[in-house]
């Protein structure tokens, strides 16, 4: 059987399958079964939507039905984290060791997995890489949650890319401060030095070289350099101080690449670094820096078709940067959203990579799906707090507490709960959904960005943009949240009344006595009438109706007439009791 992922390139052609499992906004009760959830990723899709430069609209104030899912799990319920430290207790006697050697062992084989840089088997997110990089004349974005393998995964698309084409490949973080523009030029010098022994390019690259070498000496402060390509290098070097120039630069560069018949790509890790910058284009030399970069990628990819571009970003809301910066979102060719490890590869990986039992990792699938970061960061936690684990508290999320609080971004928040999604019309007006991606709580989607195991949120519906969770754990964060955080200027709900009740008999046909134990009738329960519903709904409404309900008063028992009257709230001491007539008892 087959368990990887495939590339959706139009959502509304997915295959029909099981949504993301509800998480229902009052989150489910404790005797819920922990349940696995359908194959799902790319949570954190974050706004794909916008790559069209269309905006956002006000939410659905309702929610489209969705087929019976399982609940995969019940925030709150492992508040304490006992579910999580006693499947390792249980996985420790299994194994007949102590539960502390044994999570501390499973914690030292994670580490040691993660640090050999192993990419957990995406092989369709690596292909779709590998197509933009070799794909000439292409912007591509690619967007994802923090640490979900993304780096992983261009290093593995890098080596998987054709011989034939000439990768310039460059990490924003090991620049910090650097112009997008210069930290190309920088890391081409870099690459062709490194390629100069090669058997496909290696004749091409001295000339290349020439081109890069000279304008980097200058940006570094070292002067004009002595070139062996002739007058027209010696003459860049001399004027390269300057943005344009070094653009100049990088355009000979990409010219003299097509001329050789090779092509090119420039992929950005953490592009949001240089482009628009640290300070967000606030800085009036940053701002220009970014546009020149900008104006850059659109002459090199849909105007010169010169080389392909890839901007890879964690922040859910670049797009809004760059289009903030000056650039036209149509302009972006593709969209690629990177997502969690398919379920059957990341339990694979917890059990045979990093030792734990298969109950224990089923448990932390549970709360923590395909996420390996997040996965080693809580069992980390779990090492240190044992039986105080919370898996609430592994991620933390400073913008979510403001968007649970705003009235529009919470009503896309309870549809991300209940499933998991929350339908977006239009962009524009949206302020809403643009909250949820600038906190990096989620993002939108639009149809065609090509993702991996979302679920079907098109089908049935016009609208082509849906708000997102940045991952399936984020999703149920939402939900603990909205448990917790109320609108701006409006109060916490009132706690609906205990009300308690005992069933009564008459064996001498006068006097009432009470029949078993009292028990708490569950629900909101706004009236007597709600109450005789609640006390068995196995009834139906005419059967119910034949209930009777009595107040205790002065010793005995009274019985309530008016169906509307308001319930007070009770205990085992004093509670409602009730009878129910023989043409109802037992009914079903």
């Amino acid at each position: 059987m087959n368990h990887k992922s495939e590339p959706k390139m139009c959502m509304r052609h997915m295959k029909a399958h099981c949504p993301r499992p509800v998480v229902p906004q009052q989150v489910c009760s404790r005797y819920a079964m922990l349940r696995e959830r359908h194959r799902r990723g790319t949570l954190a899709c974050a706004l794909c939507a916008s790559i069209l430069g269309w905006c956002f609209v006000a939410p659905r104030t309702e929610t489209r039905p969705m087929p019976r899912c399982p609940v995969r799990a019940a925030a709150g319920e492992t508040k304490s984290g006992s579910n999580f430290w006693g499947a390792a207790q249980k996985a420790a006697g299994n194994n007949k060791t102590d539960v502390e050697a044994y999570i501390a062992e499973t914690k030292t084989r994670a580490g040691q997995h993660m640090n050999s840089s192993q990419v957990v088997d995406r092989d369709e997110a690596v292909k779709a890489l590998v197509q933009s990089m070799e794909s000439t004349g292409l912007l591509t974005l690619v967007l994802g949650g923090k640490n979900l393998g993304k780096t992983f995964l261009k290093q593995a698309a890098l080596r998987a890319c054709s011989s034939n084409v000439v990768v310039v490949s460059a990490d924003m973080r090991d620049m910090p401060g650097t112009s997008l523009l210069n930290a190309i030029l920088l890391t081409a010098n870099k690459t062709l030095k490194e390629r100069t022994g090669d058997n496909d390019v290696g004749q091409y690259v001295s000339s290349w070289l020439g081109i890069i070498s000279a304008a980097v000496l200058t940006i570094e402060g070292l002067g004009p350099a002595a070139s062996p390509v002739g007058a027209f290098i010696k003459d860049m070097a001399g004027i390269a101080t300057s943005r344009r120039k070094v653009r100049s630069a990088i355009d000979a560069f990409l010219s003299r690449v097509r001329a050789s018949s090779k092509r090119s790509a420039i992929v950005v890790d953490e592009a949001n670094l240089g482009l628009p910058g640290l300070t967000n284009g606030q800085d009036g030399g940053e701002r220009g820096e970014a546009k020149s970069a900008l104006a850059a990628i659109t002459a090199w990819t849909k105007q010169g078709k010169l080389t392909s571009v890839l901007l890879i970003s964690s922040e859910f809301a670049y797009p809004f940067r760059l289009q903030a910066t000056g650039l036209d979102l149509r302009d972006i060719g593709r969209v690629i959203v990177i997502g969690e490890v398919p379920k059957y590869d990341m339990l694979k990986m917890l059990q045979h990579d990093w030792g734990m039992d298969e109950n224990l990792a089923n448990i932390f699938y549970t709360y923590f799906g395909g996420d390996i970061y997040t996965t080693k960061q809580a069992l980390d936690s779990l090492v240190e707090k044992k039986d105080n684990f919370n898996p609430f508290a592994v991620v933390d999320c400073p913008g979510l507490p403001s968007c649970v609080e705003d009235p529009e971004a919470r009503a896309h928040l309870e549809n991300i709960a209940k499933q998991g999604f929350s339908p977006v019309r239009n962009v524009k007006t949206d302020k809403g959904a643009r909250m949820i991606a600038e906190e990096n709580v989620g993002g939108i989607i639009k149809e065609d960005a090509i993702t991996f195991d979302l679920p079907d949120i098109f089908t049935n519906t016009s609208c082509e943009w849906a708000v997102i969770p940045s991952s399936y754990h984020m999703r149920l964060k939402i939900a603990d949240k909205l448990k917790s955080i109320f609108p701006s200027g409006s109060a916490a709900p009132q706690r609906p009344p205990a009300v308690w009740v005992c069933q009564l008999g008459s064996p001498d046909g006068k006097n009432f006595e009470v029949i078993g134990n009292p028990f708490q009738v569950k629900g909101v329960l706004a009236n007597v009438d709600d109450l005789k519903k609640a006390i068995d709904p196995s009834l139906s409404a005419f059967q119910a109706s034949k209930i009777d309900i009595y107040r205790r008063k002065d010793g005995g028992w009274v019985k309530e007439e008016t169906m509307s009257a308001s319930l007070r709230e009770t205990d085992e001491a004093d509670c409602y009791g009730f009878t129910i007539p023989a043409g109802a008892a037992g009914a079903a």
